[in-house]
Order: structure tokens, then sequence, then C-alpha cells
């Protein structure tokens, strides 16, 4: 579904770009292709008055990582970010430099699972089990929220003196802590109820590790066309 979507976002940008490369030059309006920390994306850009652009985005990012070691458990990571961005620049001096404020909508999931070999153990809690009776481990992290973001730049892409070129960001948006989920099948019934709670205790502490995540960095390179 997220390369879908990405695609469609991507087909989007294009029939954009096709159309401002027909339409005569107002030097009002702009967009942009992005690569950031948030995913790849597009975003439109206004002129409000001389020295202030507003801005509106989408951004999407959808890829897989395979045995990353979380507490000490190696699992297989799918990642599914989308975010909605609405940003205003200043340009302080009347130049390049800008200084950008707004919101982002981030819905990040990321979906973790887990599945060791027949014969092996995990230390879940502080207990150690066997592969055979814990069946898969399942879990997912999520960032679902609108986050307050402040941050700066360079480049104006409604300068009158090129009709195309690049911009950069740099900025944070300051998110609630990630929400964990972490379950497992157990395949042996007689350690349900005590897996459960291992699974809590490791549940709270992936949950602790990921409270420096309240500020997410925001890195972006866009390319520009004025129209």
């Amino acid at each position: 579904m997220g390369k879908k979507r990405t695609a469609i976002l991507l087909l989007i940008l294009s029939v954009l770009l096709s159309c401002g490369a027909g339409c005569q030059d107002s030097g009002k309006y702009a967009v942009s292709g992005k690569a950031s920390t948030l995913g790849l994306g597009g975003e439109f850009t206004t002129a409000v008055r001389s020295d202030i652009n507003a801005r509106v985005g989408l951004n999407m990012l959808d890829f897989d990582i395979d045995e990353e070691e979380i507490e000490d458990i190696e699992y297989d990571i799918e990642l599914d970010f989308s975010s909605f961005s609405a940003l205003a620049d200043w340009y302080v001096f009347n130049g390049s430099f800008r200084i950008s404020g707004g919101v982002i909508s981030m819905d990040h999931e990321v979906d973790l699972r887990a599945r060791g070999a027949s014969g092996e153990t995990e230390e879940i809690g502080d207990i150690e089990y066997d592969w055979d009776d814990i069946g898969t481990l399942s879990g997912c992290v999520e960032i679902d929220d609108v986050a307050p973001y402040v941050g700066i730049g360079w480049g104006n892409p409604l300068t009158s003196s090129r009709r195309w070129g690049f911009t950069c960001d740099l900025g944070v948006a300051f998110t609630s802590s990630p929400d964990v989920k972490l379950s497992a099948n157990a395949l042996n019934p007689a350690i349900a109820d005590a897996l459960s709670a291992d699974l809590e205790k490791e549940r709270k502490d992936i949950e602790d590790d990921l409270d420096k995540f309240e500020l997410y960095p925001v890195i972006a390179v866009s390319f520009f066309y004025r129209f």
C-alpha cells in the first residue's frame, strides 16, 4: 500500500511540473520534489507577501530492514511513514535564508516481526524462553500526531532570478512519545501468562528507549519549479 501511495504522489508531482512548464511565469507559485527524513514527497508554495511564503506538502516512506537488533532481539522491520505539512517561511534579510514554522501531521508506523530457529532461546523481560514455545513475536511502533515544527532553510522558490533550483531545510518536529505494542502467539499455552507479563516489560523498555524521539529531526533537499 505504501509503495502505491508513493507512486501516486510522484505521478501528481510530475503532472504539476508538466502543467507549470506550460504556464506563463507568474512568479507567485512553485512546486517542488522533495527528499527528506520524512520520506519522498512534494510541496506547493505560494507568496503571502514579499518576505513570507506559505507551503503545503506530502511525504511518504516505505521500506524494509532485515534483522535489526532492538533490546537484544533481532526483528525484521517494515517502515510505513506518511505526513502532511503546512509551513510558513520568513525570509529575514530578503535573501535566501529563512526561518520556518508550522505543523506536521505525522502517521508513522514501524512493524516488527521476530522468529527464532527451533531449539534456540530468547530472553524476554528477565526470562529465557524457547522459540518453539514463543512462536512469532510481533510488534508495532506508532507516531500519530500533529507536531509543531520550527527550522531554518536556504533558497526561495519564488525568487525572480530563476524558474528552477534547489532549497534545503533543517529543523525539528516536536512529537509525542511513540506508542509501542508487542505480542506473541505463544505456541505453548503453559507459558502464555508469564510470556504476556514479560512482553509487557519488554514493551516498556522499548518505549523508554524511544522517549528521546520526541524531537524528530527534519532534514530536506528540494528541487523546485516556479510558474
